[in-house]
Formats: structure tokens, sequence, C-alpha cells
């Protein structure tokens, strides 16, 4: 049930929705994993690549910031449009750069449950980062090892890093606005099941092939 707000354990939350990610791409032949209803809509496989990229690039970001602690420096990073292009369909790629700051100050007054709502279920269309589209065709074993090697990298990081204080390490965006580590992985949850729903669809439809 959707909660609104973040999980008390939510690696343990991300960890079950990763599971269930992989239980419903692991019985999937490669011909169902690579059937998109559309040339411009992504497969199974897509979908499910995305968010092991997803995964790749917020887990980076938490070593940056855990690097930065380790250093003695302030572990806070700013982001832009630039770095991560998302944003919503309806904001033209041109106006990028003059809305950083007015969605910045706007996302500070946004409810987190209003924002977690909104990543987990698409009722906003948004635009996908460059650096998480994701390569049609992966083979079925290296796409299933892929999603479970990546919830185990995450894993081990944030275990190895079980003694720093991740609620102080905060990443900022104009978009998601100012997130600590443990708002981080509560994203990535948020996020998955979006994409488990977008999964479903594609294998509800009446066209989707037979194993």
């Amino acid at each position: 049930m959707y909660a609104g707000t973040v999980t008390a354990d939510p690696l343990a939350a991300l960890t079950e929705t990763r599971r269930r990610t992989i239980a419903a791409v692991e019985p999937l032949s490669q011909r169902q994993l690579d059937f998109s209803l559309a040339p411009n809509r992504w497969s199974v496989g897509e979908i499910a690549h995305h968010i092991t990229l997803s995964e790749g690039i917020y887990r980076d970001e938490i070593g940056r910031l855990i690097a930065l602690a380790r250093a003695g420096k302030r572990p806070y990073l700013r982001r832009t449009f630039k770095d991560v292009n998302v944003s919503p369909l309806f904001l033209p790629t041109a106006l990028f750069s003059m809305m950083e700051i007015p969605m910045s100050i706007m996302s500070r007054f946004i409810p987190e449950s209003v924002r977690s709502f909104m990543t987990e279920f698409p009722l906003v269309p948004t635009r996908n980062p460059d650096i998480a589209t994701p390569r049609h065709g992966i083979p079925a074993a290296e796409l299933r090892e892929l999603l479970a090697r990546g919830i185990d990298a995450t894993r081990a990081l944030i275990a190895t890093n079980a003694d720093l204080d991740l609620s102080k390490m905060i990443s900022e965006h104009p978009l998601t606005g100012a997130t600590a580590v443990p708002d981080i992985l509560h994203f990535l949850m948020l996020h998955e099941r979006r994409h488990q729903g977008q999964m479903e669809r594609v294998r509800s439809d009446f066209r989707f092939p037979p194993s």
C-alpha cells in the first residue's frame, strides 16, 4: 500500500522490490523480453535494463557522497538538468537552463507524500534521462544477472559504510529537490515499482507473444 513517506528500512524495501522484478523477468523468453507495443515503446527487457541503469547512476552518486564524507568534506552534491536531463515531458529541453532555479524553489514546497506518489504512479509523463536510456535485445541471462548484481552492489555499498550517518549526505536536483541517501533508496524503490507496472501493461497486452 502507498504510504507517502520513506520506509523505516528503504534498502530492505528496495531489495524486496528487486526480488519481485527478477521474479517477473525470470520466466520470460528472449522473444517476450524483446517484444514492444510500438517502435517508440520500451520492451520488458528495456524496462529492466533502465532499472539497472538508474540504480547504477544513483549508486555512483551515493558513492561520491560517501567519499566526500570519508575525506572530511561536506557530503553534498548539486546536479543540474545538464547532468541528469530528467524532466516533465511538457517542459521543452530549450527551457531547461531557465527553469532550474524556479523548479528548485518549487520542489522545496512539494510534500514528500505528493513527491512519492508522483514517482510511483505515472500521472505526469516524464522524459527519461539520456544516461539511463536502455539497450534493446540484451540476452536474457545477462539481463537477469544485471538485475541481481545491481542490488547486491547497492547493498554492499550501504553495508560497508554503516558507520556513517547516511541521512546527512545530500544530493540536490531541480526536479527532485534535496534528498538524503535514505531518500534516494526510497526513490529507487518507488521508481522500480512504477516500471513494474509498465512491465505488467506490456505483458497483459493481447499481442504479447507466448513463450
